[in-house]
């Protein structure tokens, strides 16, 4: 039997949270041939074998990728002819779909609220006159289909939710392998704290480390903060570190493939970003028992914590609820020196998971193709 041919288009393979899903859907679809389109070459990631990546550039500035989008609409448009299904990822090979394809399916993966000020103006120009055109548009939360569809004037009927998807398998087999040995002394007591993200402003990285030495000065000196990322951020935070004498307590580890060995040795997952588009690595602690501290971020945060989305939800400076811990990021510091001094209440039930679970996020996008 002929496998059906389809392909998923995305800026390129680097670490970040969409190109994780990709990466993930495709080593569980055997069944279909399937390829990787990237505008640029980068590859993070080893995929399986019978995974193709086809870039359609050696571009490494994003900017420059904008500015290709003629380029890029050429080369796509005869790509195309080759298979018989595809869809895109995040927001320049979404514009590059829309304008070389009747039937565009794209996938918007983040808040619109993320593209503010005069730097994304263009983006949002770009989303609001293109997106509408999309034959089908995936988002990965309910607060972003209310969202997107409000700006685009659309009926959110015609935008779908599939959410990311999470393979127990993959993090059983890999959260065993071994840690280096100066991790291996950081988490031996029963405070380890990780974040695992891109080391960029909006992640607030700064907020935990503050609070973590107003916690080391006046409450408690034993735990661990590990950091897991990359980012223009890295030189400043580490600085911050060594400036507050943290040095014994935190700890940065350069992104890894394999994420999931930090966060099984860990307790408690923080998180103080501003907006995201759906950081997968929280329903990743989530699957491992982690005790989840997270700002009311958007978009998505109080879906996944509350079960369900409701604009008129009402939050409280810090709401603790079966998963995680939900915390005002205005005031995330001391919100968090407040949780440190009741870490016992802190729980973690998995409450509402199996919705992320792979083989029904496969089922829905197959549906798709």
């Amino acid at each position: 039997m002929v496998k059906k041919k389809i392909f998923f288009l995305i800026n390129s393979l680097e670490w970040w949270g969409a190109e994780r899903v990709i990466t993930n859907l495709s080593e569980n679809l055997s069944d279909y041939d399937v390829s990787i389109v990237t505008l640029k070459n980068i590859n993070f990631f080893e995929l399986p074998n019978w995974v193709k990546h086809i870039h359609l550039s050696n571009i490494k500035n994003n900017l420059l990728m904008f500015l290709a989008l003629p380029y890029f609409v050429f080369k796509f448009k005869k790509l195309l002819k080759q298979f018989d299904g595809w869809v895109s990822f995040l927001e320049i090979s979404n514009f590059v779909n829309i304008l070389s394809n009747p039937n565009p399916i794209i996938s918007f993966r983040t808040s619109i609220d993320f593209f503010g000020g005069f730097i994304w103006f263009f983006y949002k120009l770009f989303i609001k006159f293109l997106y509408p055109k999309a034959s089908k548009i995936i988002v990965n939360c309910e607060e972003n289909k209310y969202d997107l569809a409000k700006y685009l004037k659309i009926n959110p009927t015609n935008i779908e939710v599939i959410y990311n998807p999470i393979n127990p398998e993959k993090i059983e087999e890999l959260k065993v392998d071994p840690l280096e040995k100066c991790i291996c002394a950081k988490s031996e007591n029963d405070k380890v704290f990780i974040t695992v993200s891109r080391l960029i402003k909006s992640k607030n990285h700064h907020k935990i480390i503050r609070a973590f030495k107003y916690i080391y000065d006046n409450i408690d000196q034993d735990f661990s903060y590990i950091i897991v990322g990359n980012g223009p951020e890295w030189d400043n935070l580490a600085d911050l570190v060594a400036k507050l004498w943290l040095s014994q307590n935190i700890y940065f580890v350069w992104a890894q493939k394999n994420v999931f060995k930090y966060l099984n040795c860990s307790n408690y997952f923080v998180f103080a970003s501003e907006v995201e588009w759906f950081p997968n690595v929280l329903i990743e602690a989530m699957y491992l028992w982690l005790r989840i501290i997270t700002a009311n971020f958007k978009t998505w945060a109080q879906e996944i914590v509350f079960g369900s989305y409701d604009s008129n939800q009402k939050v409280e400076k810090i709401t603790y609820w079966p998963n995680w811990v939900l915390v005002d990021l205005d005031e995330f510091e001391n919100n968090f020196v407040e949780i440190y001094k009741e870490l016992s209440k802190l729980k973690q039930s998995k409450l509402g998971f199996s919705k992320f679970l792979v083989n029904d996020v496969l089922d829905a996008w197959k549906k798709v193709f």
